[in-house]
């Protein structure tokens, strides 16, 4: 009885690598759908998924793919937000869906909180990638 011992290279860990990248991208975009699915008709996907599982599965995927990037020294481009031309399209439909979910509020009160909330996630946003940058 022999033990065979595997040799890993780097394009192994690279394939592992893309394959995680494409499963977190997958893990993303189901959960916005399932956001968009509950903000259009609640508890129709919360009542049999929980959103802490997607939520605890997509930083299951993060952290391996976090550091196989490191450890890979895999980079990536700034991306842009003043050269971005689905920015208006998201940004428009968070308005809708933030909007939708303060329909009990008067008019001017949803208008208002909504605005805030875009507000505040874009400074979040700015200063997230501003602090990179530097």
């Amino acid at each position: 009885m022999s033990i065979k011992k595997i040799a890993i290279d780097k394009n192994t860990f690279l394939l592992v690598y893309k394959l995680l990248y494409d499963a977190l991208f997958l893990a993303l975009f189901g959960f916005a759908s399932v956001l968009v699915a509950e903000s259009i008709l609640p508890g129709l996907i919360t009542s049999k998924i929980s959103l802490l599982k997607i939520i605890i599965t997509i930083v299951t995927i993060l952290i391996p793919l976090l550091y196989l990037g490191k450890n890979l020294d895999i980079t990536y481009r700034e991306i842009n937000i003043h050269k971005n031309k689905t920015l208006p399209i998201f940004v428009l439909f968070s308005f809708l869906l933030i909007g939708n979910s303060l329909l009990k509020f008067s008019l001017w009160e949803n208008f208002v909180i909504t605005l805030a909330t875009l507000f505040v996630f874009f400074l979040l946003y700015e200063l997230i990638f501003t602090a990179e940058a530097e």
